[in-house]
Parts: structure tokens; C-alpha cells; sequence
């Protein structure tokens, strides 16, 4: 291509595209803020304005904001008549970390990079989503609700996790814009259990727990009973509720006895221990708190021997009834089954005796007879 063919291209498309300018540093400059620091989930802005040679940068022109790298532009600005320089960019979105952006003016074929560069340091999150307290009652449903914090930056997911008494952790997952509703039907078990909301940002997770709390009427649990040791009656009492229900015994007419309570998150332990010559009538436990009473008369589960002067271990020597029945009953059938054979034997043995005697008596008769009279034999003549 001859040099009068290029001047002509170059006519068409422009002779300044054609010639790109070396930039001169001391031309342009920028007024920014290098060292920026915010907490996660909060606008960044970056203000800034520049100054650059008027004679070389024409309108329309613009300036990019990359990061890292001046060939990954994010975000851009476009001036056409407007000479103010004065602009900022706002990000959003950007997870726990540092991140490094710069500038880049541009105009026509030509371009310009800054060599300021802006360090934003973004720190670990410190919102939480909010979550009211929630107090509820056995057997009522109630809801629980829970709000993300308004941040500049998309949730991605939003979720309860349920620890529950055994546990064991439930996911609930609802569809909704800043809030999400968990509904519970109260039971006794469900107190001081945990319910946490989950907002998760991509990788980033902002969560709240609160606990539980389940009010209950009292209940006398199944462990309770009294036993007797040596000469005294124990019984032990085990009410279960919230409020903590305090027991009682109502043993007015005696005076002869000792209470010992013990207490743990909604359960109650109470022990009695009396006379045993006192035990006139069943032991009743008394549980009461703001929301019920609870009665209950304590089986006797079971009791000690006295035996030369000695005191059995009562936990160790609680027999069954039946088991008692069934050692009383062998031991009858053997002292049946002896009682007999000692007859039969006695029975053999008389016979035998009386038989030897019947065999002397015969013996001692025929040598009597045969004696004075003897056989004679006949003679022939």
C-alpha cells in the first residue's frame, strides 16, 4: 500500500485513530482515596475527580474502574459535554476480603491508566438477622419470625435449623423477601431447645439463635416410689414442669419425718423418709406451679427383712411376689415328693420284717411236729 493510499484510509476512518498519542504523566491526575475500609454487606463508594490536558482528550470520552487488572473493567462513566470531573463509583457485593481497583481514562483510540491504585478491605460481617424471643405454652402453636438485615448485597438462601431435644437438626426452608415464619406446636420437650436463622450471602452465612421457652403444668414422672429399708420408709417423688413445680407431702399428723429436694432445668427430686411404723396409708406427692397441680399417691415398690439383727439391702434383696409363690410351691412338691417315698420305704420294710418273722415262725413249727412224731414206714410180713 502506497503512502497516498494510507492518508486516504486514514481519511475515511478518521486521521486521529490513526496516530495514537503517547501520554505525558505530568498531564493527568486523579484525587481519590486509597485505602478504604467497610464492613461486609455496606455500599462501598468511591469518590474521585481528575484532571487531564484539554487539548489532547476530546468529548466524548469516559473512565472505567477495573480491578486488578486494567483490561477487567467493571463499572464506567461517560462524559460528553459536561467538563465536571468530579464522579464516584459505588460496588456492592463483595465478600470478606481485600480487593485492589484502579482507573483508566479513555478517548477515541487512545487511553490513559492512573497509577493510583484504591486497597478496600472488607471485614467479617457483624449483623445478624433479627429473631424475637419466643415463650409459649404446652399444646398452643405459636410462630416464629425471623428478619435478614437490609444489606448491599444479594441473599442467595434463607433458612431455620431446628436443634431439637433429642439432638437432632431440622431444616425449614419458606419462600419469602426479607423474612421467613416457622411454626411450632409447644410440647414440654421443646423447652430451652435452639432455633436458629440462616441468611446466606454465596459463601458468606450471617446467622441468629435464640432458645426456646415452653411453659408446662407439672407431671409426676413414673420413676417415683417408696421403698422400705430396715425401720424406715423412703419414698422419692420426680415432678417435671416449667415453672420448676415444688412438691409437697401432705403428712400433717406426723411429726417424725425428713424432706431433701433437689432441682435441674425443669425437673424436681424429693425424698421423704419417715418411721416405718408411720406407713398408716399410701404416700401422696404434691406438685404445684403457676400452671396446674399434679397428685399422686407413691406405690411401694418394694421391701427389706429385719434377720438376726442384720438390715438386707433392700435393692438387692427386692423379690417379686411371684418369685416367691413359685420357691414356696417347689419347695412344698419336695417335701411332698420326700414325705412319700419315706412311706413307701417305711411300707417295704415292714413287710419285709414281717415276712422273715412268718418264715421263722413256720421253720420253728415244722421241727416241733416232725420231732415227737416222725414217719413211719410200714413193714411186710
Amino acid at each position: 500500500m502506497t503512502l497516498i493510499d494510507s492518508l486516504v484510509l486514514c481519511f475515511f476512518f478518521m486521521a486521529s485513530s490513526c496516530h495514537q498519542e503517547t501520554p505525558n504523566d505530568a498531564e493527568f491526575s486523579i484525587n481519590v482515596r486509597t485505602d478504604i475500609e467497610v464492613e461486609f454487606g455496606r455500599c462501598i463508594q468511591i469518590p474521585f475527580s481528575f484532571t487531564y490536558p484539554i487539548n489532547k482528550v476530546k468529548f466524548p470520552y469516559k473512565v472505567g474502574l477495573f480491578r486488578e487488572d486494567p483490561e477487567n473493567i467493571i463499572k464506567r462513566k461517560f462524559y460528553h459535554r459536561d467538563k465536571v470531573t468530579e464522579n464516584m463509583f459505588k460496588i456492592k457485593g463483595l465478600p470478606h476480603g481485600t480487593y485492589e481497583y484502579g482507573f483508566k481514562l479513555e478517548w477515541q483510540s487512545n487511553q490513559y491508566v492512573f497509577p493510583e491504585r484504591v486497597r478496600i478491605s472488607i471485614s467479617a460481617p457483624t449483623q445478624k438477622p433479627t429473631v424475637m424471643d419466643l415463650t409459649m405454652k404446652e399444646g398452643e402453636t405459636a410462630w416464629l419470625q425471623c428478619d435478614a438485615p437490609r444489606l448491599c448485597i444479594n441473599r442467595t438462601k434463607m433458612y431455620f435449623k431446628w436443634t431439637e431435644s433429642n439432638g437432632s437438626v431440622t431444616v425449614y426452608e419458606n419462600n419469602g423477601d426479607d423474612k421467613i415464619i416457622l411454626y411450632i406446636a409447644a410440647e414440654a420437650d421443646d423447652h430451652n431447645t435452639s432455633v436458629t436463622c440462616v441468611v446466606e450471602y454465596n459463601d458468606t452465612i450471617i446467622e441468629k439463635t435464640v432458645t426456646l421457652t415452653v411453659k408446662s403444668a407439672p407431671k409426676i414422672l413414673n420413676g417415683s416410689h417408696c421403698i422400705v429399708e430396715g425401720e424406715l420408709l423412703h419414698c422419692v417423688c420426680i415432678s417435671q414442669g416449667n415453672p420448676l413445680p415444688p412438691i409437697t407431702w401432705p403428712l400433717a399428723s406426723l411429726t417424725d419425718f425428713s424432706v431433701t429436694s433437689t432441682s435441674s432445668i425443669q425437673t424436681v427430686h424429693s425424698i421423704i423418709t419417715m418411721p416405718t411404723a408411720d406407713h398408716y396409708s399410701p404416700i401422696t406427692c404434691i406438685s404445684t406451679n403457676d400452671l396446674g397441680q399434679a397428685v399422686m399417691d407413691i406405690p411401694l415398690q418394694n421391701h427389706t427383712k429385719i434377720e438376726y439383727g442384720l438390715t438386707s439391702n433392700p435393692m438387692r434383696d427386692a423379690v417379686h411376689p411371684w418369685i416367691i409363690t413359685g420357691v414356696s410351691l417347689s419347695m412344698n412338691l419336695v417335701l411332698l415328693a420326700i414325705l412319700i417315698i419315706s412311706t413307701h420305704n417305711w411300707g417295704k420294710g415292714q413287710e419285709k420284717e414281717c415276712g422273715e418273722d412268718m418264715d421263722t415262725y413256720a421253720s420253728l413249727n415244722l421241727a416241733a411236729v416232725e420231732q415227737p412224731y416222725g414217719v413211719i414206714t410200714p413193714q411186710t410180713r
